[in-house]
């Protein structure tokens, strides 16, 4: 049996290490930018190359792999409890009001693929078909 002791910031809270502790968030993420291509940097930009090396990784089109994103992806989660998860992390540099912000502004959640906050417009090669998990 895996222990998540350490996963967690406190086990009746439930939240993830990374919601609260940047560092971590910062670790985990490089990891899933360096093991499964996490991004793309900026989703508001056309990224074509980028995008191209997705749809060749998956063996399809382009415009079928920017359907491909982590807000649709089984491993997001915009849980409620998580998004509060989220929010206190953020509120805890900042005001709750800024907080929430940054969280709509950047439509976040938690990839549970790789323990971090994640973007939905963005995606990497361990996309799962069938989320967010709301």
């Amino acid at each position: 049996m895996v222990d998540l002791t350490s996963f967690y910031v406190n086990k009746a809270e439930g939240c993830p290490v990374a919601t609260t502790d940047v560092e971590k968030n910062l670790a985990n993420r490089k990891d899933a930018i360096d093991k499964a291509a996490y991004g793309p940097l900026n989703p508001n930009e056309p990224n074509t190359e980028f995008w191209q090396k997705k749809a060749d990784r998956w063996d399809t089109t382009v415009a079928e792999a920017k359907k491909s994103k982590c807000g649709n992806c089984a491993a997001f989660i915009q849980t409620p409890k998580m998004l509060n998860c989220i929010k206190d992390g953020l509120a805890a540099g900042d005001s709750a009001a800024n907080a929430w912000d940054t969280t709509r502004a950047g439509d976040l959640g938690y990839c549970e693929a790789f323990d971090f906050k994640c973007a939905s417009k963005r995606t990497c090669d361990a996309w799962i078909v069938g989320g967010p998990v709301k």
